[in-house]
């Protein structure tokens, strides 16, 4: 073909498109007109209480109550009639993600309609006051500190749930946050709302709090949340500071008089790293609980709610010491305060020290320094941490003599480690380059996933089951994906990460990541070498108890024997083994001379067997016990001129079992 005929060709699949499109819409057009008006039908069911515009233009809210129930308020937001298709399906965005994140911090999703010529989408009215308005009507202060934690803490609650389910709000700012008059916390409006890792064209985020990195990419992520949160409780801080002058102060080096000096570092670790500050919304609402309620100025502060309910369940405040006490002894009583001071002074600064001081000291004070020290004193000082035996090695304070055994003891602990790690290197890299790299696969299949669902949207061949099938999927992933960035920051090397924090000033994070790795990963070697192991003697415990309990003898003593060959023949599974057995022996030999279940004659042998070599006092009384059963058993039987199998079956074995015995 020449570039002529297929530039021809190309020309005529565009025009034949652009037909096809250009139908599509007209039909759409011919079916809206054809649907009933929505206002007629909505004003003839509810009374209009009020009627708010978006600055956009694009949508109306009517605050609706029903007719004859006026008790009954509905917020009904609906897309103006001259607005673009690409607002209709913002709103059908909104609604789904309002759906999925239902919370009770969170506005009640009503229903999304669409019968009518215009989408429409009906959620929760609620009744109170935005903090926005709060802020206006005490422009002059901030607010009280427990009450912007309690606020907080309930506000990243939702957020922690929506993360969970998949979605970012991306929109948390004043307006967007109401106090009911009950004094509960309603998140509301998600249009901007949008799934994690998904890339939309259109955004309403506010520019005052959204993250700079969620503006710079338009890829969305938890942290975004939380560095809208972060703002937001600044802002809270420093009250309805005018203009963007609450922005400015929170990212200004000085710290303001308003902003406790521990949310000042919350606030200011969070701005720095707005996707590496490594908090979750409820940990950093967790981290500002840390309230000093003695420090708080009520007059000054003004409050968010009317009643603190159930917040001292999460806050944690921290009070000063009373700065009167001193004052209330008399001169007698301050001296002898003084004396008792001086005499423990020397004993509290020992058990302050650093716990290898103790273990050293401990040797050193009853033995001469050439002298070899104790198996338990040297395990105790290789069980430190490495930073603490760094500590004692280096100690210009402490005789090189005395040092000795433990520098050689923790040399031949390294050394011993590190043939340990050569041997199984290729194996731990090998495992940390799993954990390193699980988060961002599952990353990648989430973003295909929010990329195929945009396109199945766009062509209009989405149908409601696979919605909400792409919905659970991308919920599930989200959750997975969580789970695996955990697992990730405690099996991956962390190298890079560790790195970045090293080259961007921030050491003593880094170290506080070292030092925790190198504590779980101990905590990790206890885990499998006691813990684990008992876990496992647990559920194997409880697999024997369903069984006995079943009446599944054999198999329960299997169980228990094989459990043996495991953990050794410890007390308490030969003890287990000997009852099973005493309580098979007596289930075999009971229900069959009662005859509820006749069992062979070998197995009448055994259990005999059995019976006698594990428990013999039981033995002697359980013979004569069934003797005297089988004996009456036969005696009836032979009124009702009917067999009794099952006691002459346990005679004869008795008889049987007695006179090989003799022999």
């Amino acid at each position: 073909m020449s570039d002529k005929q297929g530039d021809a060709k190309g020309y005529i699949d565009q025009l034949v498109v652009r037909a096809i499109e250009k139908k599509k819409q007209v039909q759409q057009a011919t079916q809206s007109k054809n649907k009933p008006k929505l206002e007629y039908v909505l004003f003839s069911q509810f009374d209009v209480l009020d009627t708010l515009h978006s600055k956009n233009s694009r949508t109306t809210i009517y605050h609706l109550a029903k007719k004859g129930n006026p008790e009954k308020q509905v917020c009904c937001k609906v897309v103006n009639a001259d607005a673009s298709e690409v607002t209709q399906k913002m709103l059908l965005n909104e609604a789904s993600r309002l759906e999925i994140s239902q919370h009770p911090s969170v506005a009640d999703f009503i229903k999304i309609g669409s019968e009518f010529e215009r989408p429409y989408l009906m959620y929760e009215w609620i009744q109170g006051e935005s903090l926005a308005e709060k802020m206006e009507r005490h422009s002059s202060k901030g607010f009280r500190y427990d009450h912007i934690a309690w606020l907080v803490y309930q506000l990243a609650g939702a957020l922690e749930f929506m993360h969970t389910r998949g979605v970012c709000h991306l929109d948390i700012k004043p307006s967007n946050i109401l106090v009911t008059d009950n004094d509960y916390v309603k998140l509301i409006d998600f249009g901007a709302a949008r799934y994690i890792g998904e890339s939309e064209p259109y955004a309403e985020a506010s520019m005052s709090y959204a993250s700079p990195l969620y503006l710079e990419t338009g890829v969305t992520e938890p942290s975004d949340d939380v560095y809208s949160l972060a703002l937001l409780t600044g802002h809270l801080f420093l009250g309805a500071a005018f203009g963007d002058a609450w922005h400015k102060q929170l990212k200004s080096r000085k710290r303001p008089t308003l902003i406790p000096n521990h949310v000042w570092k919350l606030i200011r670790e969070v701005i720095r790293n707005p996707r590496g500050h490594h908090y979750t919304a409820f940990s950093f609402a967790q981290q500002l609980a840390h309230i000093d309620t003695h420090a708080m100025d009520f007059k000054t502060s003004a409050p968010i709610f009317s009643n603190l309910r159930n917040a001292d369940l999460v806050l944690t405040q921290r009070r000063h010491s009373d700065r009167t006490v001193g004052g209330r002894f008399k001169f007698l009583e301050a001296s002898l305060v003084l004396s008792v001071i001086a005499i423990t002074a020397s004993y509290l600064y020992e058990q302050a020290q650093p716990e290898w001081k103790s273990i050293v000291n401990a040797e050193h004070s009853s033995v001469s320094p050439s002298a070899t020290i104790k198996p338990a004193q040297t395990a105790s000082f290789l069980a430190l941490p490495p930073w603490e035996i760094e500590l004692v090695l280096n100690d210009m304070e402490m005789n090189v003599v005395s040092t000795a055994p433990y520098r050689e003891a923790y040399q031949v602990q390294q050394k011993k480690l590190s043939d340990l790690y050569e041997e199984n290197k290729i194996e731990i890299v090998s495992s940390q380059t799993v954990a390193d790299k699980l988060p961002k696969s599952l990353g990648q299949v989430r973003r295909d996933l929010v990329v195929l669902r945009e396109r199945l949207n766009g062509d209009g061949a989405l149908f409601p089951y696979a919605d909400a099938a792409l919905t659970s999927a991308m919920t599930g992933l989200n959750q997975a994906s969580i789970e695996s960035q955990k697992l990730s920051e405690l099996s991956g090397s962390k190298a890079q990460e560790l790195a970045d924090l090293v080259l961007n000033g921030q050491s003593q994070l880094a170290d506080e990541a070292l030092k925790s790795a190198w504590v779980i990963n101990q905590s990790q070697a206890y885990f499998y070498s006691q813990v684990l192991p008992q876990q496992v003697l647990e559920n194997i415990n409880n697999s024997i108890e369903v069984n006995a309990q079943q009446r599944y003898y054999s198999k329960a003593i299997r169980e228990a024997e094989a459990a043996q060959v495991f953990f050794g023949s410890t007390p308490e599974l030969v003890e287990k083994v000997r009852h099973l057995k005493v309580a098979r022996s007596e289930f075999i030999l009971f229900s069959t001379v009662t005859e509820q279940s006749v069992f062979a004659k070998q197995k009448l042998y055994d259990s005999l067997s059995d019976l006698e070599s594990n428990s013999p006092k039981k033995f002697n009384e359980i013979i004569g016990v069934l003797r005297s059963m089988a004996a009456d058993s036969i005696d009836n039987s032979h009124q009702q001129s009917k067999p009794a199998r099952g006691a002459i079956a346990v005679e004869r074995a008795l008889r049987e079992y007695r006179m090989e015995g003799k022999s």
